[in-house]
This record gives C-alpha cells, structure tokens and sequence, in this order.
C-alpha cells in the first residue's frame, strides 16, 4: 500500500462495500486513515470510540459512526470481542453522479434524527439484502443505497465553507495525511523523528509538537499503532511465529511488540490466537 488511504474494491453492481464486523475480527481497531468512500458503521452491540479529524465521536448501539470523504479518522472498541456492527462504503462518484459539484459539500446529522432514522433503517435494509444474497440482490442493493444517496443530498448536504476550517487547518491536514502516508509505507523498517520530519518539511522538534496537536497522540505511538495493526492482520492470516511477526512489521525486538499488543487487546499474541483457533 503506497499511502494509508484505505483502497476499496466494490462490486460493479453494488456502489459500495457492504460487510459485518465481529469483536473476534480487525474491525475492532482500525488507526489513523482516509478514503474517499463515506462511511456508515452501524453499531449492533459494543460501542465504538472513533476520532474523526482530531475530535472523539462515541457509537452506541443503534447509531451508526459516520465519515465523510476524505477524513481522518480512527475507531476502535474498549471491549474486544463484543463490538458487532454492519458498515457500508459508499461510493463517492456515485453521488457525484447526482450532483456535480459534490467536492463543495459535506453531509451532517447534527441535530438531524429524522434522517438519521431513515438512514439507519436503510442500512438494516441493506445488510439483509447482502446477506440473503437472493435473485437479484445486487439491483434492489443498488437501489436501496440511491435512496441513502437521495437522503444526503436532499436533507444532509452542508456547503464547505460553513465549515469551521480555515486555511491553516486545511494546510495541517494535508501535511498530516503526507506523514501517515510516509510511515505507512515505512512503518516495517526503522527511521527516525528526522526522516519523517524531513518528509513533510519541518523540523523535528516543530514536528513532533504538530503531530501531537493535530492527532492527540504523539509520532512514535501512532507509528506503533500502525506496525501493531499490520502485525495483527499477520498473526490472524499467517503461520509465523511471534518473533518473525514482530521484526516484520518494524518492532524493535518481540518483548515491545507483546506489550504494544497487550495494551489494545488486553493479552499475549499467542494467548489471542489460541484463543481464536478454539
């Protein structure tokens, strides 16, 4: 992966990618990331504590956490093992197919539980649809997600410039997207505060005091949270050892990658995939 903006592969029939998320899977931690897809993530139990461009969003049951294109954001579960949800990626050039000048627009909730409701129902719609995959599936999906499409446009559709970002803030974000693009294509080797400083044009001190303003987190754990959701993937999908999983995805020696690992889901590497192949 050249940049950590999440690639989407749909359907050619369904403008989106549809799936269900499970406490035992990764869809219980995801760091720092962007896609041009929006994003529905509706919560059937456990909750999600989500970031979207520096700001904390917490998900119950029956919500769903929403993205817009293009933003940053991060979620995750406190209780692994319980968060169960239903998300959808919308296509973005989808509703670029009803409205031009979509790249002047974003789409808000607040303070809109109406179309919140219509929207959750039409996901619940969706998730069935997918899931019976029965004759024809595929057009009444497509149909369903216009009708998502017309919500947004007709009920949720905010200009731009209403937006509480001025020029320093957009200027911010693009220099932060280039530094998780920088450690995501780095994060399996070791580079110092210097490099990644150099990258995006700052010096290393002024750097690491922006990373930390505009993330709340600072360069180095963030880096971790990267190396420590590849190594994750890993261990689910392969069979090698502990030790080759950490030195693969940039840990410094296996005793950091353990304790990297057992702060977001509260046990050893080994100890989690003996648990998950019972």
């Amino acid at each position: 992966m050249n940049y950590y903006q999440e690639k989407i592969e749909t359907n050619s029939l369904i403008p989106a990618k549809i799936y269900f998320g499970y406490g035992s899977d990764d869809t219980s931690y995801y760091p720092l990331h962007w896609h041009s897809h929006l994003e529905f993530d509706l919560v059937i139990c456990g909750m999600i504590n989500g970031i979207i461009n520096g700001k904390t969003v917490k998900t119950y049951p029956g919500d769903f956490f929403f993205v817009n294109s293009g933003e940053l954001h991060e979620t995750r579960s406190d209780d692994i093992g319980t968060l169960n949800t239903v998300t959808i990626l919308l296509s973005y050039n989808l509703l670029r197919e009803y409205c031009e000048d979509i790249d002047s627009y974003y789409f808000d909730f607040t303070g809109n539980e109406k179309a919140k409701q219509k929207v959750k129902r039409l996901i619940i719609e969706c998730a069935y649809l997918y899931e019976q995959k029965e004759e024809f599936y595929e057009l009444e999906i497509s149909i369903v997600l216009r009708k998502i499409c017309s919500i947004l446009l007709k009920e949720c559709k905010k200009e731009k410039q209403a937006k509480s970002y001025d020029r320093y803030d957009q200027k911010s974000m693009i220099n932060i997207k280039k530094a998780i693009s920088f450690m995501e294509k780095n994060y399996a080797n070791s580079f110092s505060l210097y490099d990644i400083a150099s990258e995006v044009g700052m010096s290393p001190t002024y750097f690491s005091r922006f990373f930390k303003k505009n993330t709340g987190e600072t360069f180095y754990s963030y880096l971790n949270k990267i190396r420590l959701y590849n190594a994750y993937r890993e261990l689910l999908n392969s069979d090698l050892t502990i030790t080759e999983i950490a030195f693969n995805n940039g840990f410094a020696n296996v005793k950091s990658f353990i304790e990297a690992f057992k702060s977001v889901y509260k046990t050893t590497p080994s100890r989690y995939k003996r648990n998950l192949e019972r």
